[in-house]
């Protein structure tokens, strides 16, 4: 596959466009080193520099999964014994202990958000001083290079409003410009709200459509007219949450424009599981991925800190799996348990998690299947289940804990199980209770989203990152329509996607009126839950719904609504007189 990275080679490049303390103080000095105009001395290196910013977005995607799933009801972080403790850090995201201005967690996000928004910054700047004539390039594609940096931008605002809606607005490197007071300051949801939706519309008139029926190829990796819709879906579907200004009407005439192919040509693929697949950039569904490959970069599937599904499987599946090539997996992101820890164990009654219970309310979804590498590039099942992991390679043919002291067998609850999980007993009585803190390497399911095809077959860590697919243009429609009160167009729109996941489709799995199920707002959160699962979106989806306060498993109800948004880090309030502390969280002494 030819892909968008290996047109640019990102790594030729260094942009250092903002220091740490210039990332959260924009009155600070951006430049540690500058791009002069020696550097652009070819088109090469406009495009170098143009996707500059992309590729940081890619290495922090992390950051953006921690703040969107672990702090909500679908994906948890236990203790594995020793493992996973971290001070209690999981713990705190979980059940929204957000006080700790000091948690170096809460200054990630910001400033790798705050330094792509730099990035962007001073390359468009930069094309705004240079001229296309120079390099050959004509007026339409310096515009579409421009639109590129806009949208990016755009995507990053979109996050910060989201997850801080209190924020700074730059939109230039100039420091005599960002070093004024007034630009210093935070700016209203609504003025940031403004700013997002301007520049992503002009970007439907500046950035060029998805060509052809085959996917994105060669534009995968670029911001394209639709990814520019979609942000203005996602941006009109929460409008009231964060700005308090319902817009249903505006999200769902964005989406019919989406879905009537304006923006290009895209469609629900024939399986859940082709828009993650090695060969995703042949995806009609997707709108926008990361470009990925083992040989390149593959922040998503790695082991490291940076990772989001490469920690997304149980300790010993490597040798299933044969991808041992890339060392042992390191168990972080298990779904929430469903089951207490009686023996026999009871069901919860939460509302909120129970994550195997909504997949088995439908009888027949073939995602809900022990994940199996069939061949070197093809897969079934999207879990990791109850039950043994085979491995060759240790004694009794099943993978141990990584002392050697137990078997694992995998259960849908969390304690400390250890040799007696096949029995369902607790090993440790002082670990008894189903909580974060008592979990051990049996504790949990795990979703596996992206395939982990064998490390020797050549399709290992090919599947490129998914932001933004096809059928979530499809569910914010069917929820505008839902809350206009439109339900039965809603309810056919949901099952244009869903009867691709169950093996008969039929009246019983339906929403109404192709079937009998009842389409509600519960349900309709319970369905974006099913097919959206951790894909970096849940805790969004909770706010906008009014269910982030609610309790879940090990997550009492919280006291008030303030935690709908996250604090202003310690750091960044200490590097920024003007800056206020989100309300319902303590400031610093200033």
């Amino acid at each position: 596959m030819k892909k968008l990275k290996d047109i640019i080679k990102v790594g030729l490049i260094t942009i250092t466009a903002c220091s740490f303390s210039s990332c959260t103080d924009l009155g600070e000095s951006v430049y540690s080193s500058v791009m002069s105009d020696n550097y652009y001395r070819s088109k090469q290196d406009i495009i170098n520099a143009v996707f500059r910013p992309f590729e940081g977005i890619y290495s922090t995607v992390n950051q953006a999964n921690w703040s969107e799933e672990c702090c909500a009801d679908q994906l948890i972080t236990p203790s594995r014994g020793t493992w996973w403790v971290d001070g209690g850090a999981w713990a705190k995201f979980h059940r929204h202990q957000y006080d700790d201005l000091v948690e170096e967690r809460w200054n990630q996000e910001w400033n790798s958000i705050y330094l792509t928004i730099a990035q962007a910054n001073v390359i468009l700047d930069d094309l705004n001083r240079l001229s296309p004539d120079y390099f050959g390039i004509s007026s339409k594609e310096w515009n579409e290079f421009k639109g590129q940096l806009r949208c990016i931008r755009s995507y990053q605002y979109l996050r910060l409003l989201n997850a801080y809606r209190n924020v700074v607005l730059c939109t230039t490197s100039d420091q005599a410009i960002n070093k004024l007071p007034e630009n210093q300051k935070q700016v209203e949801p609504k003025t940031l709200f403004n700013f997002i939706e301007k520049e992503l519309t002009d970007c439907l008139n500046i950035l060029p459509a998805k060509n052809g029926q085959s996917g994105n190829g060669i534009q995968q990796g670029q911001c394209t007219k639709a990814f520019a819709a979609g942000l203005l879906v996602r941006l009109y579907l929460n409008a009231e949450k964060w700005i308090g200004e319902a817009r249903w009407n505006s999200c769902e005439e964005m989406c019919t424009r989406i879905i009537k192919g304006e923006f290009g040509y895209y469609e629900v693929g024939p399986n859940w599981y082709e828009a993650f697949d090695w060969n995703n950039d042949t995806s009609n569904e997707v709108i926008f991925a990361f470009p990925s490959s083992y040989g390149m970069n593959h922040w998503h599937m790695l082991q490291n800190h940076r990772t989001v599904y490469g920690r997304s499987m149980p300790y010993g599946s490597a040798n299933y799996l044969d991808i041992e090539g890339d060392g042992e997996r390191n168990p972080q992101f298990a779904i929430s348990p469903s089951y207490d820890n009686q023996n026999p164990p009871q069901l919860f009654t939460y509302e909120l998690g129970m994550v195997t219970q909504k997949f088995l309310k439908y009888p027949g979804d073939v995602r809900y299947k022990q994940y199996k590498n069939t061949s070197s590039k093809s897969r079934e099942g999207m879990f990791f289940l109850e039950g043994k992991i085979p491995n060759a390679r240790m004694n009794g043919g099943y993978a141990y804990d990584p002392f050697n002291q137990y078997v694992i067998y995998l259960r849908d609850q969390v304690g400390r199980f250890e040799s007696k999980a096949a029995d369902g007993v607790i090993s440790n009585p002082n670990y008894a209770e189903s909580k974060y803190e008592n979990g051990d390497f049996n504790s949990g399911f795990y979703c596996v989203k992206y395939p982990f095809y064998s490390f020797s077959g050549g399709y290992f860590a090919e599947s490129d990152y998914t932001i933004m697919r096809f059928p979530e243009i499809i569910y914010s429609k069917a929820e505008c329509l839902l809350r206009l009160n439109r339900v039965a167009e809603a309810g056919k729109l949901l099952n244009s996607v869903r009867k691709r996941n169950y093996k008969n489709f039929d009246a019983n799995i339906a929403y109404e009126p192709e079937g009998n199920v009842k389409l509600d707002l519960k349900e309709m959160l319970d369905e974006w839950g099913r097919e959206f699962l951790n894909e970096t979106r849940r805790r969004t989806d909770l706010i906008r719904f009014g269910r982030f306060q609610e309790e879940w498993w090990d997550k009492p109800r919280d006291k008030d609504n303030h935690y709908e948004i996250f604090p202003i880090p310690q750091k960044v309030l200490e590097q920024n007189k003007y800056l206020k502390q989100n309300p319902g969280y303590p400031d610093i002494t200033r």
